[in-house]
């Protein structure tokens, strides 16, 4: 057995009389009051759709994408800025490793600026690295983007099927480049102040800037997985490389017949997997929150509910 050098990282839950107090407590999480919060307003039913999804499938219009994928020293993405109905938020596709799939490269350099729509699946994504200074809200018009970074919290990263055309093989490491540490990833994930606003049909989530993009750690999962509509998902631990202890209980979501979840599905009881993934919201917490405040107000001002997409699976590396 390995011994664990250090304390798994602490999340702080405040525990307050009042919704109100809740909020009012949570304005030190946001250093400055309400400088540099991003404002993210959801519908409802989007919220319960997507909850319990690994992906999801959206008519996209391309306005722009980069000429070439990113080299692997800075990720391998390429970015593809548009817009959806069925998305409703400035949004960015990025195909992972994209340079080894030349057929998907030269649909998106087709459609952009034609105001064609491509069908695009692939792992949904709300993170606030891009956030930009304006509320985000779901629903409101969208004009054509001029740029391929655009101001924006919502994601189909990484994609796996553009039209008829597969690409759930670049779920891998990517070759060159550095991946985020998992100790000052987890650290910044587990400490990222959230309160949450339910209202009738719509809810608002303030956060902070989270970035930490393809972080490496060693993945135990705390039971066997469960079955989503277009996945897995398995409660898990989180390990640094160097086997310290960072996370006991954080659920890890796979995609469908991607090379991560077919690790998944095959790994034995008691081991563990070497993976890398990138954070989102956990929009199931999200929906819990909300359902639970009036029982327990406290609930909204909670650290920022997150999961992680799991990427890609690194040859075997065990903790013990």
């Amino acid at each position: 057995m390995m011994s664990h050098s250090r304390k798994p990282i602490a999340r702080s839950r405040t525990s307050l009389p009042s919704v109100t107090a809740a909020l009012v407590a949570t304005v030190s999480m946001f250093p400055g009051g309400a400088r540099g919060e991003i404002e993210i307003t959801l519908k409802n039913d989007f919220i319960e759709a997507m909850k319990d999804r690994a992906t999801m499938s959206a008519s996209y219009i391309i306005d722009i994408a980069a000429p070439h994928p990113h080299p692997p020293s800075q990720d391998a993405d390429i970015h593809i800025a548009g817009r959806s109905p069925q998305i409703e938020l400035p949004a960015v596709v990025e195909i992972m490793n994209a340079a080894g799939e030349p057929t998907a490269l030269s649909l998106v350099h087709s459609k952009q600026g034609t105001g064609e729509a491509v069908n695009v699946t692939g792992a949904w994504r709300i993170w606030t690295e891009h956030g930009g200074t304006l509320p985000q809200v779901q629903g409101e018009a969208l004009q054509p983007f001029t740029t391929t970074n655009p101001s924006h919290v919502f994601q189909i990263h990484p994609v796996v099927k553009i039209d008829d055309i597969g690409v759930a093989r670049t779920l891998k490491p990517i070759a060159g480049y550095r991946t985020k540490d998992a100790h000052d990833a987890f650290q910044a994930y587990e400490n990222i102040g959230c309160r949450i606003v339910p209202g009738q049909t719509t809810t608002k989530i303030v956060t902070n800037m989270g970035g930490y993009n393809y972080v490496e750690f060693i993945l135990e999962p705390n039971g066997a997985p469960f079955q989503l509509e277009d996945g897995h998902a398995v409660e898990a631990q989180v390990y640094t490389l160097g086997n310290e202890l960072l996370v006991h209980n954080r659920r890890m979501v796979f995609v469908r017949d991607t090379p991560p979840d077919k690790a998944l599905l095959t790994l034995k009881g008691g081991k563990t997997l070497h993976v890398v993934g990138v954070p989102r919201f956990d929009l199931k917490l999200v929906s819990w929150r909300t359902h639970n405040a009036q029982t327990r107000p406290e609930v909204l001002a909670w650290n920022l509910p997150y999961e992680i997409v799991i990427v890609g699976v690194y040859p075997a590396k065990t903790k013990k």
